[in-house]
């Protein structure tokens, strides 16, 4: 928005187009209530709510904003920036008003779903854990080895895994595995190199849990590791709030 002026460019922020993936992050975010910081033209800022979203309309309801300024601010403007930390790491968008509707308890606010939004991860960002009867199974190759492990939690940009493979708890942070491949369950793959992020100590039954981020994965995978996460995030969200549409 043109009050905020050009941002520097931000390494850990990635742009995401895919309209599942973007559903999804909406509804944890109206799952948990996550409070959603908004800017305005101007000087005014506010707080609100994302109380639903209607995938038929394509349409997200917030809340009405408060402070009252920043209300009366959005309702003369139309345009706002919202900003939602969902999934341990910060979500953007920006939107404009497509209506507006009183009510007894206060005002409701119908923006298009965005077709963007930014994505910045934070070191320690939240991932989505994978049911132990998914068994998504990971194969690697180390020290010339091909190993094999079981998926234990996947982000947009990164897996957990456990594995009982030699080798495993000789990995160092910092440690790239030059490949790194999910088997994933519509029998298609996602593969890349893996840089080690951080290894655990081995468990009494030998078994061995690290994780790390993909650095070089190309557009296909990239694509299908979103589909992927959004699949479970609908899990998650169906779980938490089952009568949400």
């Amino acid at each position: 928005m043109p009050d905020a002026g050009p941002r520097p460019p931000d390494p850990s922020e990635e742009s995401i187009r895919d309209p599942l993936l973007i559903d999804c992050l909406l509804r944890r975010a109206a799952a948990e209530r996550s409070l959603v910081a908004v800017r305005l033209p101007g000087p005014q800022a506010g707080m609100t709510l994302i109380l639903g979203i209607d995938r038929e309309s394509g349409e997200l309801l917030i809340d009405q904003l408060a402070p009252p300024e920043a209300d009366e601010a959005l309702r003369r403007t139309g345009r706002l920036r919202a900003r939602i930390r969902v999934n341990g790491a910060e979500a953007e968008f920006e939107a404009e008003v497509a209506g507006r509707r009183e009510a007894p308890g206060g005002a409701t606010y119908r923006l298009p779903l965005p077709s963007e939004i930014r994505y910045r991860q934070r070191r320690g960002h939240h991932r989505v854990p994978v049911p132990r009867d998914l068994a998504v199974a990971v194969r690697y190759v180390l020290g010339g080895i091909e190993a094999e492990g079981r998926l234990c939690d996947v982000s947009l940009g990164g897996i957990g895994l456990e594995t009982t493979a030699a080798g495993a708890d000789g990995l160092a942070p910092g440690e790239t595995i030059e490949r790194c491949a999910l088997l994933l369950p519509d029998r298609s793959t996602v593969a890349g190199p893996l840089e080690v992020c951080y290894v655990a100590e081995p468990a009494p039954n030998g078994a061995v849990r690290f994780g790390g981020r993909f650095t070089g994965l190309d557009p296909r995978d990239r694509r299908r590791l979103q589909r992927f996460v959004a699949a479970l995030e609908r899990d998650y969200v169906r779980r938490r709030s089952p009568g949400t549409r």
